[in-house]
């Protein structure tokens, strides 16, 4: 009679299993994005982190191109990530240069990432 409960939370099970990292949720940390050639492209929040990616929730709806930077404001560390799902606001992404302080990058344009005002920058 309720085989359609069975269904759901096997799909649920199976969708876990698939998962590489377990991931975290997070207290909505603010992030900005900017594409590979440093174009702002806007601010969002960061709703869960993992070894692997991270679940951003956009402020806006906005195009995401295919690879591009995410700065997490909090500990002001800067990933390199692809898109990998997209619904609404809401975007996963995997990382392809794993997140690391924004110091360490010598490119100067997108260090601008972490100051306050960066949408603005000229």
């Amino acid at each position: 009679m309720f085989a359609f409960l069975n269904s759901g939370r096997n799909s649920l099970a199976r969708a876990i299993q698939r998962r590489l990292y377990p991931r975290r949720r997070t207290r909505l940390r603010p992030a900005k994005l900017a594409g590979l050639d440093n174009a702002f492209i806007c601010d969002c929040m960061i709703r869960d982190i993992s070894k692997g990616g991270l679940r951003l929730v956009l402020n806006r709806q906005t195009d995401l191109p295919e690879e591009f930077y995410v700065y997490d404001t909090a500990p002001k560390t800067l990933a390199q990530v692809q898109l990998r799902w997209r619904n609404g606001l809401s975007a996963g992404v995997v990382y392809l240069v794993p997140p690391a302080h924004i110091r360490h990058f010598r490119n100067s344009s997108v260090r601008k990432l972490a100051h306050r005002l960066y949408a603005l920058d000229g």
